[in-house]
């Protein structure tokens, strides 16, 4: 009987241990792609600048390119976090990350017009978008993340049009 106890001991300590490695792990992750989302929270602020700078078509389509990578980068974090642990957050960021990387993606691949006019039609989404993502920013632990911020991400995300 001690043996059964000092066995079932020994292993609950080291499941636990297994999963505040894991915790541990996920949160770094988690911290890594916090970076990302402060890249993406000035998209709407520097689209802005280079439209009433007439900026050239190249230095708006690397400014897409690069925040698109980012947006990409978050998308994956979001999706690990999600396959790990089932949260419903993490599913709508994850989604919300898509939907900004796709419409990212449509701008740095549009020609000179088409480019310019979803951003124009877009700006204050892309504004908006820039506040929700530095409120991101403020949670270094990804279980403190807010549904209702993570809401209004996904919302936002949803409200860019391509057409």
């Amino acid at each position: 009987m001690v043996m059964f106890i000092l066995v079932l001991f020994t292993s609950s300590y080291a499941l636990w241990n297994c999963r505040k490695d894991e915790k541990s792990l996920l949160t770094s992750v988690y911290i890594y792609g916090l970076k990302d989302a402060r890249g993406l929270s000035n998209v709407g602020g520097t689209f802005e600048y280079l439209l009433h700078e007439n900026a050239s078509d190249d230095l708006m389509v690397f400014y897409a390119r690069a925040y698109s990578i980012r947006a990409g980068h978050l998308e994956d974090t979001f999706g690990l976090l999600q396959a790990y642990k089932n949260d419903e957050r993490f599913q709508l960021m994850f989604s919300a990350m898509s939907n900004y990387h796709l419409f990212l993606q449509e701008v740095s691949f549009s020609n000179s017009t088409r480019m310019k006019s979803l951003i124009e039609k877009n700006l204050e989404t892309l504004k908006e978008l820039d506040n929700l993502m530095m409120e991101v920013t403020k949670y270094q632990n990804p279980d403190d993340l807010p549904q209702g911020l993570v809401e209004k991400i996904f919302q936002a995300s949803e409200e860019l049009e391509v057409q």
